[in-house]
Protein backbone atom coordinates (compact mmCIF):
# COMPACT_ATOMS: atom_id res chain seq x y z
CA UNK A 1 0.00 0.00 0.00
CA UNK A 2 1.29 3.46 -0.88
CA UNK A 3 2.07 5.98 1.82
CA UNK A 4 1.06 9.62 1.76
CA UNK A 5 3.60 12.38 2.42
CA UNK A 6 2.81 15.05 4.99
CA UNK A 7 5.01 18.15 5.27
CA UNK A 8 5.09 19.40 8.86
CA UNK A 9 5.23 23.14 9.67
CA UNK A 10 8.74 22.66 11.10
CA UNK A 11 9.92 21.52 7.65
CA UNK A 12 8.35 24.58 6.04
CA UNK A 13 10.22 26.82 8.48
CA UNK A 14 13.48 25.04 7.72
CA UNK A 15 12.94 25.42 3.97
CA UNK A 16 12.29 29.13 4.42
CA UNK A 17 15.52 29.51 6.45
CA UNK A 18 17.50 27.61 3.83
CA UNK A 19 16.11 29.81 1.06
CA UNK A 20 17.11 32.92 3.03
CA UNK A 21 20.58 31.56 3.77
CA UNK A 22 21.14 30.67 0.11
CA UNK A 23 19.82 33.87 -1.48
CA UNK A 24 23.24 34.40 -3.09
CA UNK A 25 23.16 30.82 -4.44
CA UNK A 26 19.66 30.37 -5.93
CA UNK A 27 20.75 27.44 -8.13
CA UNK A 28 21.97 25.54 -5.08
CA UNK A 29 18.69 26.19 -3.23
CA UNK A 30 16.62 25.03 -6.23
CA UNK A 31 18.78 21.93 -6.66
CA UNK A 32 18.44 21.02 -2.97
CA UNK A 33 14.65 21.45 -2.95
CA UNK A 34 14.29 19.51 -6.20
CA UNK A 35 16.34 16.65 -4.77
CA UNK A 36 14.23 16.73 -1.59
CA UNK A 37 10.97 16.50 -3.56
CA UNK A 38 12.26 13.69 -5.78
CA UNK A 39 13.49 11.62 -2.86
CA UNK A 40 10.36 12.22 -0.80
CA UNK A 41 8.27 10.88 -3.69
CA UNK A 42 10.24 7.63 -3.51
CA UNK A 43 9.07 7.22 0.10
CA UNK A 44 5.50 6.75 -1.15
CA UNK A 45 6.49 3.21 -2.16
CA UNK A 46 9.49 2.59 0.10
CA UNK A 47 9.07 4.56 3.36
CA UNK A 48 11.76 2.57 5.17
CA UNK A 49 14.50 3.01 2.54
CA UNK A 50 16.47 5.43 4.74
CA UNK A 51 18.14 4.35 7.98
CA UNK A 52 16.97 5.28 11.44
CA UNK A 53 18.88 8.20 12.94
CA UNK A 54 21.16 6.73 15.63
CA UNK A 55 20.71 9.64 18.08
CA UNK A 56 16.90 9.75 17.71
CA UNK A 57 15.70 6.37 16.39
CA UNK A 58 12.10 7.54 15.93
CA UNK A 59 13.40 9.56 12.95
CA UNK A 60 14.72 8.27 9.68
CA UNK A 61 17.52 10.22 7.99
CA UNK A 62 17.71 11.08 4.29
CA UNK A 63 20.90 12.63 2.89
CA UNK A 64 20.39 15.63 0.57
CA UNK A 65 23.66 17.21 -0.62
CA UNK A 66 24.99 18.93 2.55
CA UNK A 67 21.66 18.69 4.40
CA UNK A 68 19.77 15.94 6.17
CA UNK A 69 16.03 15.46 5.99
CA UNK A 70 14.41 13.79 8.98
CA UNK A 71 11.09 12.02 8.74
CA UNK A 72 8.90 9.59 10.65
CA UNK A 73 6.71 6.77 9.38
CA UNK A 74 3.23 6.07 10.74
CA UNK A 75 2.47 2.49 9.70
CA UNK A 76 -1.16 2.59 10.83
CA UNK A 77 -2.01 5.71 8.81
CA UNK A 78 0.33 4.82 5.94
CA UNK A 79 1.86 8.25 6.27
CA UNK A 80 5.39 9.64 6.00
CA UNK A 81 5.83 12.85 7.99
CA UNK A 82 8.63 15.06 6.68
CA UNK A 83 9.75 16.81 9.87
CA UNK A 84 12.98 18.77 9.44
CA UNK A 85 15.72 19.57 6.95
CA UNK A 86 18.96 20.61 8.64
CA UNK A 87 22.48 21.47 7.59
CA UNK A 88 24.49 18.27 8.07
CA UNK A 89 27.27 19.95 10.09
CA UNK A 90 24.82 21.17 12.75
CA UNK A 91 24.23 19.32 16.00
CA UNK A 92 21.23 17.65 14.41
CA UNK A 93 20.37 15.50 17.43
CA UNK A 94 20.00 18.63 19.53
CA UNK A 95 17.90 20.34 16.85
CA UNK A 96 15.47 17.42 16.87
CA UNK A 97 14.72 17.68 20.60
Amino acid sequence: MKYSIKYLPSLSRDIHQIAEALTEYPDKARRLLKEMDEKLLKLVDTPFMCPAFHARPMYRKMVLEDHLLFYTVDKQRHEVRACRILYAKMDTARQLE
